[in-house]
């Protein structure tokens, strides 16, 4: 099955907690259809933690296909780059390697787009992060809250909203089903290693 995704390296706010500790140069990686709502809810309660504000997680089944289009809001150019997934390394690495462009897809500048492939064949999760910007400490962008991850479901799976139900396209937290398993609710932690309970 193919399974396409719309995101965005946004520039955002990212407090921590309810005494406004706060990151100023915060980033993430978030799904374009949410872009708007987590602008505004930033915008609304510039020194409270902001729930949507969160390492992006999304979901796919063992033997996906992945198309991400990726576009970058950040003032420098930025990637995403997969780990454990399968991919051309010549147009989806997403890694800044050198001066050897024609090994690695360049990174994406200011503005633009670039369009990733990804298959996937094993369950379990799989960290993306930054690779166009690797500096390292406060100049680096992964410092700042750019990663997540694609956890890989067992094959015919499906994933729905804990509180209300409802199909999900992304979020750390997730209610998980397979007709030949049990569900579980899953949750991808700041280590962005999955953890599930039975429900």
């Amino acid at each position: 099955m193919l399974r396409t995704f719309h995101i965005v390296a946004i520039p955002v706010r990212i407090v921590f907690n309810n005494f406004g500790d706060h990151d100023p140069d915060g980033m993430m990686y978030v799904l374009k259809e949410n872009e708007n709502k987590v602008k505004d809810q930033v915008a609304c309660n510039p020194f409270m933690p902001v729930d949507l504000v969160q390492p992006l997680v999304i979901r796919a089944n063992i033997g996906d296909d992945i198309e991400v289009l990726f576009e970058n809001r950040l003032p420098f150019a930025t990637s995403m780059h997969i780990q454990r997934a399968e991919y051309n390394v010549q147009t989806s690495d997403g890694a800044f390697v050198g001066c050897n462009e024609d090994s690695t897809a360049p990174p994406c500048p200011p503005g633009g787009t670039h369009v990733y492939r990804w298959s996937v064949f094993n369950e379990g999760s799989q960290f993306f992060s930054d690779l166009g910007n690797s500096l390292s400490g406060e100049l680096g962008s992964n410092v700042h809250g750019l990663f997540g991850a694609l956890i890989v479901e067992p094959k015919g799976s499906s994933w729905t909203d804990p509180v209300t139900g409802g199909e999900i396209n992304s979020g750390v937290y997730a209610d998980i089903h397979n007709p030949l398993l049990p569900s579980f609710r899953e949750y991808a932690g700041s280590s962005m290693m999955k953890w599930r309970w039975m429900i």
